[in-house]
């Protein structure tokens, strides 16, 4: 039996990430959840704009190290190149050619560190015509399709939370773990293009083919798949799209006519939703729970994000921990890569409180070679 490894996988890897908002933290949060070494660099005063928004820094910025730099100040170039020299992966989220055009580029600054690994996120990818362009999630859901199949024939609402920017990030980190993973073949570094467009529409590869073929994008309507209204109100999913789990669906509700009305035409599609409807309607949603959750019908409920608190299946995987250190004894969801030695032993996960804007400023300084007599003249200059 082999001993329980202590430290996580990436422990290794040095992050600089320079994004803002919720693109480039996303993609530096799961690799500081898998152990790298992440240095975010905010705006000094304000700091990045996520810590105005709450819940944020704790999701985004656990278990990293942050320092403060204006990437506007005239000697923001010098401390860039000297902070890059220490660190295999710089993440960004400007416009594409922004830093380049003052120098501190991956173009410029892969010449002297030809192992670089440099990635990008942006909404629509460095080359593309609508580079320029202002967007946000809500932006990216529509240009990549996933809106529109998800909408129907409706006005669907503004999603609560970012659902495309997700997309882009878990690319841009499988980008980077595909380029240091060829750096330890060849020496060599890459440039990471990650567009949040483009990772939301490869959820569409299905869509796509069928549309390039002449039949249409989505699966269609279906009354066997689809969630309904309870009589509380709470919504639950039914999923009993193929003949096995549609007829167990039937079986349990002891409803053998049902059985042959799952694949009918859009219009006995329709008419087996409307009574669906009402039946659901009939009963709490706890009542079909009990009757169905176990039946192997493909049934379960619509959880609030308040119930994933207490879920059986997120407390076995221990998919929310508390973050150490943390006075409010804050309570986040960690990344979802589970990795397991051979006797199913994982290393321990306890993610410190995010920091302080700028707490690791003078460390980082220091690490990147600068004297403390320099560290205080970016003081005085307002550099940093």
């Amino acid at each position: 039996m082999t001993e329980p490894s202590t430290s996580l996988p990436l422990a290794h890897l040095r992050i600089l990430d320079l994004s803002r908002l919720q693109p480039g933290a996303f993609c530096t949060g799961m690799l500081a959840d898998l152990g790298a070494d992440v240095l975010r660099v905010e705006q000094p005063g304000s700091g990045d704009p996520l810590r105005g928004i709450p819940g944020a820094a704790e999701a985004y910025n656990r278990g990293k190290r942050s320092m403060t730099l204006d990437l506007k100040h005239a000697r923001a170039p010098e401390i860039i190149r000297r902070l890059v020299a220490e660190v295999d992966v710089v993440v960004e989220s400007g416009r594409p050619g922004a830093l380049a055009a003052r120098g501190i580029g991956y173009e410029q600054l892969s010449v002297s560190d030809p192992g670089l690994v440099w990635c990008a996120i942006t909404g629509f990818g460095q080359d593309s015509p609508y580079a320029d362009r202002a967007a946000h999630d809500i932006t990216f859901l529509g240009y990549s399709g996933l809106l529109d199949l998800m909408a129907g024939a409706t006005v669907p609402p503004t999603p609560d939370f970012v659902l495309a920017v997700p997309f882009g990030a878990i690319v841009a980190v499988v980008g980077i773990l595909t380029a240091l993973t060829e750096r330890a073949q060849t020496g060599r570094g890459r440039f990471v293009d990650a567009s949040i467009v483009d990772s939301a529409t490869w959820i569409l590869g299905e869509a796509v083919a069928r549309v390039a073929a002449g039949q249409q994008a989505g699966w269609g309507q279906s009354a066997n798949r689809r969630a309904y209204r309870c009589a509380d109100g709470r919504l639950v999913t039914l999923a009993a799209a193929e003949p096995r789990t549609w007829s167990t669906f039937c079986a349990a509700l002891d409803r053998p006519d049902l059985v042959d009305r799952a694949w009918g035409p859009p219009d006995d599609q329709a008419a087996l939703a409307t009574e669906l409807e009402a039946l659901f309607a009939s009963r709490p949603a706890a009542a079909w729970l009990e009757l169905l959750v176990d039946a192997g019908a493909g049934f379960g409920p619509v959880n609030a994000v308040v119930d994933l608190l207490d879920d059986a299946h997120v407390q076995a995987r221990g998919s929310i921990v508390t973050l150490d250190g943390d006075p409010a004894g804050a309570r986040v969801l960690r990344t979802p890569v589970r990795l397991r030695d051979a006797d199913g032993h994982e290393a321990t996960f306890a993610p410190s409180a995010p920091p302080a804007s700028g707490e690791h400023t003078d460390d980082a300084l220091a690490a990147a070679g600068f004297t403390d007599d320099e560290i205080s003249s970016l003081r005085r200059d307002g550099a940093v």
